[in-house]
């Protein structure tokens, strides 16, 4: 099979060319490097926001892998953010459409939903939430996501176009985990957990209401777009050494989920060759929360609010569901938490 990869030079897309490489495929990369060395992969620079050459690194292929985009918020402006991921992205499709390309897999967001970029407190009708949970976004990155897979959807109803979008959470490497001492933080995370737990209730309450005061009037001042990070606003005003904070203002709106390189990878062998039709979200990750904490503990302190339940969450389990994907194209975590332990 002759795969092109869009972005295929970062976290997520290497060891996705590397494992088609040892699989015996044509594996060819663009990117906006101007060199990518990886041994038996053709490299050329593309900016896919150029149609034509994009047109020209599609045709022969049998099937795409879409990972160019902006990744968040910081570092570019949103204008810049959209140009880049929504209107690359439909040259991705429109190129495979001229070139009879019928099979796509691309990454979406678990922020197409609306949260970790997010200016507000979304309220989430159910846990564990899947594909069904309305949309709701109030970043230009969160809205990009959205819109990548309507033009998925339009491609298929247009060119019959078979694809997945992947809504991916965090992706952690080996490499990722150790460089940023990632098992350390996570069970230091745990123990202040289970210390602030063992504290009356009233000041539990407090505390978390007081952090939830700090963090949504920060997240609506945009503070973690581009144009307010150039100003230090967050840097100056944000609670140093809070734990609790942190734990509202960045654990609580990336619902403690995760995905390791290894299964990103299989998930996106797996929609270029599984059997379906038409253009599917999925949502892809650890089937246990990050901490390999009890679930409903962490929703009763973050989400107290969100009393519904889509289906019994037992243990560690993760508060997002991810059956669509095990249904749909055989997806099953293989690294289901890096703690070395789970509930």
């Amino acid at each position: 099979m002759r795969v092109l990869i869009t972005g295929g030079t970062g976290l997520v897309g290497r060891p996705i060319s590397e494992r088609f490489v040892r699989m015996g495929w044509d594996a060819r990369v663009i990117g906006a490097e101007t060199e990518f060395a990886l041994p038996g992969v053709a490299y050329t620079q593309c900016d896919i926001r150029d149609v034509d050459a994009l047109a020209e690194q599609v045709a022969g292929c049998d099937a795409i892998v879409h990972l160019a985009a902006i990744p968040s918020t910081r570092t570019h402006r949103n204008e810049t953010l959209f140009n880049i991921n929504v209107a690359g992205t439909y040259n991705v499709f429109e190129a495979a459409s001229r070139a009879g390309v019928k099979r796509i897999a691309q990454a979406s967001s678990i922020n197409a939903i609306g949260g970790y970029w997010g200016n507000d407190d979304r309220q989430y009708d159910y846990f564990p939430f899947d594909e069904d949970l309305p949309l709701y976004t109030t970043d230009a990155y969160s809205l990009s996501k959205q819109l990548v897979e309507e033009i998925a959807a339009y491609y298929w109803r247009r060119a019959g176009i078979s694809s997945v979008s992947f809504r991916l959470p965090a992706v952690w490497s080996d490499a990722t985990i150790e460089s940023r001492n990632l098992r350390d933080h996570l069970r230091g995370r745990v123990r202040q957990l289970d210390e602030f737990r063992r504290l009356p209730v009233e000041r539990q309450q407090a505390r978390l209401a007081r952090a939830r005061e700090q963090a949504l009037a920060l997240r609506a001042r945009q503070v973690m777009e581009y144009d307010a990070l150039q100003r230090g606003v967050f840097e100056r005003e944000a609670p140093k050494g809070d734990w609790v904070f942190d734990a509202w203002f960045y654990d609580r709106f990336n619902f403690w989920t995760f995905i390791h390189t290894e299964d990103s990878t299989q998930a996106f062998e797996r929609a270029l060759t599984a059997d379906y039709r038409g253009a599917h979200p999925l949502f892809v990750n650890s089937d246990q929360n990050s901490l390999a904490y009890e679930t409903e503990t962490l929703l009763s302190l973050f989400f107290p609010r969100v009393t519904r339940r889509s289906k019994p969450l037992i243990g560690a389990e993760s508060p997002v569901n991810i059956a669509r994907a095990r249904d749909l194209i055989g997806f099953e975590p293989q690294v289901r938490t890096i703690l070395g332990y789970s509930t």
